[in-house]
């Protein structure tokens, strides 16, 4: 626990980034963390590495006093993935630098009543949507100074927002997973958090909601396997797919026995029931038709579907699990011909196929009965039954 705050030089920069690989390290700029309380640490989010696991009748949390992070001012943004577990209606710290508390000299940002909560000590915005337990969300507080603007996001979705003056105070030790206030009232997190960052200036909405839901991209361009996306899952190839002209730049062609895979358990939320999902690719079956599988998906426990097939007819099919199988039919994909494909699921709309933008098809009203873990994918091929598509 804290008996007082820190007061360091303050030192310009620009971000700090957190990625909680089994210590409290900072990758760009030497704000290193240290922790207190001996948190221990859990698989991340991305399913390699670790994400650190915080317990709040431990006191665990991370302090940074290495350097001054300077917030006062000035717009920025603060930025998590977090995973809640069993917190209360009280205050769970997720970041927060107090040098005292009095108006615009006390930064927290916060559970409050299971809502994201966000200021300056009696100038701070609030949520509106209730935090799950027991599953991974991003969570940001944003402070533009050019208009005044206090915002809290979550999962890429604006959740609150105010006009606020600015965050007066330059001192003071950031946490996270922790809020400080003068003894006793230190507030801490409870739960697991991951991919903590920091920049000084006002992230846009387009960037938040890229970094909170593009979970993987992959161009294929020169023949490249990168995930373009923010989190950095490189895919594996196996049968050497050929590099050739593209819809758009280069595509990747899969001669019988070619795939294309991420080789360890990294997709979180495909393992999650009922959540909300798009899967968007161009596909240009060459050749003849023939039964084969587009995109596989499966965890490790023994669950698995073919979300992406194609018939011998040339028909591609949207597949999801709902305790048994649910398909729905899309057109034939004329050959040697590029058509986009999207693949969403929610909720409230069930299963939607879209052929080049257009809805083609949907499904009735499902709940997707998913693995409840981690989950890998496999492109042009299912490394189980080894069937194989040209795409």
């Amino acid at each position: 626990m804290l008996a007082s705050t820190t007061t360091t030089q303050g030192i310009t920069q620009s971000s700090a980034f957190w990625n909680f690989d089994n210590n409290a390290l900072e990758s760009f700029n030497s704000y290193d963390g240290v922790t207190s309380g001996s948190p221990s640490y859990t698989t991340s989010l991305l399913g390699h590495g670790a994400a650190i696991s915080l317990t709040s009748s431990s006191a665990q949390y991370v302090s940074v006093s290495s350097k001054q992070v300077l917030f006062n001012s000035t717009s920025f943004t603060i930025e998590a993935w977090i995973y809640p577990i069993s917190l209360t209606t009280s205050d769970h710290g997720i970041f927060g630098q107090c040098q005292n508390t009095i108006t615009n000299m006390c930064l927290h940002f916060v559970s409050r009543n299971l809502l994201l909560y966000c200021g300056f000590f009696g100038n701070d915005v609030s949520g509106v949507t209730t935090l799950i337990m027991n599953q991974w969300s991003h969570v940001a507080c944003v402070y533009d100074i050019t208009t005044q603007t206090q915002e809290v996001w979550l999962n890429g979705v604006l959740d609150g927002t105010r006009t606020s003056s600015p965050y007066q105070s330059s001192s003071g030790m950031l946490t996270i997973g922790m809020t400080y206030m003068p003894i006793p009232n230190n507030y801490y997190f409870n739960g697991y958090l991951d991919q903590a960052r920091y920049e000084s200036r006002a992230k846009s909405a387009t960037e938040l909601l890229y970094v909170a839901t593009l979970f993987v991209h992959y161009s294929f361009d020169g023949g490249s396997l990168l995930d373009q996306g923010p989190n950095g899952i490189n895919a594996t190839s196996s049968g050497s797919p050929a590099a050739v002209i593209g819809r758009l730049n280069e595509a990747l062609q899969f001669s019988s026995g070619a795939y294309v895979y991420v080789n360890y358990p990294s997709f979180y939320f495909l393992g999650v029931a009922n959540y909300s999902f798009t899967i968007a690719l161009w596909v240009a079956p060459t050749g003849s038709y023939s039964n084969a599988t587009i995109l596989f998906v499966n965890a490790t426990i023994g669950w698995c579907v073919n979300f992406l097939t194609m018939t011998s007819s040339g028909n591609i099919i949207a597949n999801l699990w709902n305790g048994g199988p649910v398909a729905t039919r899309g057109p034939i994909l004329p050959l040697n011909t590029w058509n986009h494909i999207g693949f969403t699921y929610s909720l409230t709309n069930s299963v939607r196929l879209y052929i080049n933008g257009t809805i083609y098809s949907t499904s009735g009203p499902i709940f997707y009965v998913a693995s409840g873990s981690f989950t890998t994918v496999c492109l042009a091929g299912n490394k189980i039954v080894h069937k194989y598509v040209n795409v």
